[in-house]
């Protein structure tokens, strides 16, 4: 039987390659063939090789920990992306740190105070609160769904975001193609970015179809949740007459689903409804919602891989990434 914890010098010595060849391997940073790799893993497997990780730590003077601020990770949009980071971090020997900020900016910026005390090697930020990140300028930063205060051009860090442009671009011309005459939106706040430029990318489908900013109903909201959805549906049909409802989360879509049952309205015959994300529920609800699909594994695994290529000392060549989203039409608007 093999013997546990060796080191990293002995599976250097048994697989004939320097040992700096067997860290790029551990970390899955650097170059090294298909054959080195392979026997490499085989004898990591054999000996049972598990790193040393506070050793790591005292040699860099850095804890090898991703700091990972998220809104709030009983929304699956979120949890789905947290959990496809961390295990994507997990596998390269990064273990997380995850802060829940409840869309606070005191308890979010609390947080941030925290990872940066425990000197974590770098920070994933996943729709973070519009608030001066400078503290972050010089770690290792990505930002995700939403554009960080942060001078231009200055920094470590990087953005990964859908393309919510044409996420909006694509509900409006579902809502416009049905046949919809009369259109209102419930939009998460005016200052996120995301939520804005959903709302952009709408207007320009009505644009294009030869309607006026008039013929659009925004009803902004200061939560994302079914209840909230519900409640802010129930107020826009107090107030205006619609055919069509643009919800830009699936959250809200799906609490509007029960206002407009509860008014007797039936979906999609009289309002027809499209939300954004792509949710489990948006699938499986009583309604099934046509909804903007976004890649929440993709987002997850490539803010793993470029954070890793920062924190590696690797310049990425893009510092703003736009990952495609398409529309899935279901029985809400059909």
């Amino acid at each position: 039987m093999k013997p546990k914890n060796v080191s990293i010098q002995k599976i250097s010595e048994v697989t004939g390659v320097s040992v700096a060849t067997v860290s790029r391997v551990i970390n899955n940073n650097g170059r090294f063939s298909k054959e080195t790799e392979r026997r490499v893993k085989k004898a990591l497997e054999e000996y049972h090789y598990t790193p040393n990780l506070a050793a790591r730590g005292l040699r860099t003077k850095r804890i090898p920990t991703v700091g990972v601020i998220v809104p709030d990770i009983t929304n699956e949009y979120f949890a789905r992306i947290t959990l496809s980071l961390q295990e994507r971090l997990f596998k390269a020997n990064y273990s997380t740190i995850i802060c829940n900020t409840n869309e606070n900016a005191e308890i979010e910026s609390r947080h941030l105070e925290m990872l940066l005390s425990q000197q974590v090697s770098g920070m994933i930020y996943i729709s973070g609160t519009p608030q001066d990140l400078s503290r972050l300028s010089h770690l290792p930063s990505v930002f995700i769904d939403r554009e960080p205060r942060l001078p231009k051009g200055e920094g470590k860090y990087l953005l990964i975001e859908s393309d919510h442009y044409q996420g909006g671009f694509l509900a409006g011309q579902e809502l416009l193609n049905q046949g919809c005459r009369e259109i209102a939106m419930l939009k998460y706040r005016s200052d996120i970015s995301s939520h804005n430029s959903r709302e952009q990318g709408f207007r320009k489908a009505l644009e294009q179809a030869g309607r006026s900013a008039d013929d659009l109903t925004v009803r902004i909201v200061q939560q994302v949740g079914v209840e909230e959805g519900f409640r802010q549906t129930q107020a826009l049909l107090e107030s205006v007459a619609f055919d069509g409802l643009f919800c830009t989360a699936d959250a809200l879509a799906v609490g509007a689903v029960y206002a407009l049952k509860e008014r007797g309205l039936h979906i999609p015959e009289q309002v027809k409804l499209v939300g954004y994300d792509d949710i489990s529920i948006a699938q499986y609800g009583v309604v099934p919602l046509t909804s903007v699909h976004q890649s929440m594994e993709g987002i997850g695994q490539l803010g793993a891989d470029a954070l890793l290529q920062i924190m590696n000392g690797e310049e990425p060549k893009e510092r703003h990434l736009l990952l495609p989203v398409h529309l899935i039409r279901r029985e809400s608007s059909e």
